[in-house]
């Protein structure tokens, strides 16, 4: 599917009613379709908290509403301070990513593409991806920030 086609389609979903649920499943559709996934998590930013909200899951093992501290991480400098993607291709990367790193690889998932959400020069969520080692190439990164971009209006 060309982006222009699934772009235009979760544009159109933020339009729709029943927000932001309507948006985050245009959202986790669309992902599931471009890039493929064993799970895919939406996170909120919350700043000076040194922790992200899990405000939308397709794994039943992460609850909406929970809390991660990520804002106090090295993968947090990188994506929540600096606003750049990460691409994690290795179990090393994925313990050294994150704290629940073990609950992530016992689902068959050592590869995590994240991109930030960015809105007035600073993030405010994270669009999350996990499948199998080497899932996603480099290359996917800037085409999964503009789909991780139409989730702005959701997470401000």
């Amino acid at each position: 599917m060309a982006p222009s086609v699934y772009l235009s389609a979760l544009l159109s979903a933020q339009r729709q009613l029943n927000q932001p649920h309507t948006l985050f499943k245009a959202v986790q559709d669309t992902c599931e379709t471009r890039f493929g996934f064993r799970f895919l998590t939406i996170l909120r930013n919350l700043p000076g908290t040194g922790n992200v909200m899990r405000m939308h899951s397709s794994e039943a093992d992460y609850p909406i509403g929970a809390l991660k501290p990520m804002g106090v991480t090295e993968w947090g400098k990188i994506v929540l301070d600096a606003g750049q993607c990460w691409l994690g291709n290795s179990a090393e990367e994925i313990r050294w990513a994150f704290p629940d790193a073990e609950l992530i690889l016992s689902k068959g998932c050592e590869a995590c593409a994240c991109a930030p959400v960015l809105w007035a020069g600073r993030c405010v969520g994270v669009l999350s991806l996990n499948a199998a080692r080497d899932a996603y190439p480099p290359e996917d990164m800037a085409e999964m920030a503009l789909v991780a971009q139409t989730l702005a209006p959701a997470l401000i």
